[in-house]
């Protein structure tokens, strides 16, 4: 079977390049490329002025948004700007989001707003359909048979998910809380940005001392790692971002281990039935892993004079919160630490222009099986 996903959240370890990062995991299936580092021209990079302020690429003192993630002590959670909305009917809850008053869902008696023409669904049998392999009745279930028997267990967060009942819509698909782009968890934090791979889930601190009750944001255990992304499982799945058209970040299983599993299911091996799924690590893992990878002259040559000062003023932004990051907001060796960030080069991250937040995955019709969005912001 597949090695398990066992995720090690060492700042040191993760600080390295992207083709040295070991993501122990069967699904890590899109290889750094071994081109040299390809430099925007120098005018793009060093402007003429010194005193030209955030807007045209220079550096803001009052803008960190990237704090240093330390795993030993709890980092600050990202504030939400004044104009940000609050979230409101979360699609799913886990056991450790703090209860809050439930506010009560559209009635599937009526059609939902925004879609006058669709016909309501009665809830139950949409449920029925959803959760048929994991909720069924407790019954005697015969061996070697195609029905509920086999069915893989339902994750913890799909118990309580909602369900769609807007008949003219996609069927619903069961994805975990922290990989819901249609109701981005507020309780999870991920920037694409940082060289370091960490994702943070927030939590409050329990100190007497903390009055304000502020959250704080803790790297993920091994456990939320290797939760299961979908529900019901896939073994296949390509991520999508429209400003990376040309770059989908493909998961599947290696060829060895797709063949060992067909091989172990033809000799009727027990326990070797089902393929492992798709986890919540393999998911972050190789986005992260897919942005940091360095683009080619070529997809340089691509873009537009425009579009070359936008991605170019990302680049050094980008170069500049990095060095900011590995030296913890000390000066000394700042400038060193920067041209040393440069000379890895433009990487495809610095195409989403600053948008490097990760806020979930989400589909849209017309898209084929198997395939999602990616929304950073």
């Amino acid at each position: 079977m597949a090695a398990p996903f066992i995720y090690v959240p060492e700042q040191a370890a993760a600080a390295e390049s992207a083709a040295q990062l070991k993501y122990h995991n069967p699904y890590f299936h899109t290889p750094q490329t071994g081109q040299s580092p390809f430099l925007p021209p120098s005018p793009l990079l060093y402007p003429s002025s010194p005193y030209l302020g955030p807007k045209d690429g220079g550096a803001d003192p009052n803008k960190n948004k990237n704090k240093p993630f330390d795993p030993t002590a709890p980092a600050p959670w990202p504030q939400s700007g004044a104009a940000e909305q609050p979230i409101q009917n979360p699609a799913y809850k886990t056991s450790w989001v703090p209860l809050t008053a439930r506010p009560r869902t559209t009635s599937w008696h009526t059609p939902p707003p925004g879609s006058p023409s669709s016909l309501p669904k009665a809830p139950s049998m949409l449920h029925a359909q959803s959760y048929l392999g994991a909720n069924a009745a407790p019954a005697h279930k015969r061996s070697k048979s195609w029905g509920i028997a086999n069915a893989p267990p339902a994750p913890v967060w799909a118990a309580n998910a909602n369900t769609n009942n807007n008949a003219d819509t996609l069927p619903p698909m069961q994805v975990h809380p922290w990989l819901n782009g249609d109701s981005p968890s507020p309780v999870f934090f991920f920037d694409l940005a940082p060289t370091a791979f960490a994702p943070q889930r927030a939590v409050t601190s329990a100190l007497a001392s903390n009055q304000n009750n502020k959250m704080h944001g803790v790297g993920l255990s091994g456990v939320e790692m290797r939760e299961t992304a979908f529900h019901p499982p896939l073994t296949k799945l390509r991520i999508l971002h429209p400003q990376l058209p040309f770059w989908p970040t493909d998961l599947a299983l290696p060829e060895e281990l797709t063949v060992a599993q067909k091989a172990a299911q033809g000799q009727g091996q027990a326990g070797q039935q089902q393929l492992p799924p798709i986890s919540l690590g393999d998911v972050l893992a190789a986005l992260h892993h897919s942005v940091h990878v360095r683009i080619a002259p070529a997809d340089w040559a691509a873009l537009s004079p425009s579009e070359q000062a936008e991605v170019g003023g990302a680049f050094t932004r980008r170069c500049r919160e990095e060095a900011v990051r590995g030296l913890g907001g000390e000066a000394a060796g700042l400038r060193e630490r920067e041209v040393e960030e440069r000379n890895k080069g433009v990487k495809r991250v610095d195409f989403l222009l600053g948008k490097t937040v990760f806020k979930g995955l989400v589909r849209a019709r017309g898209d084929p099986e198997g395939c999602v969005r990616v929304v950073t912001a």
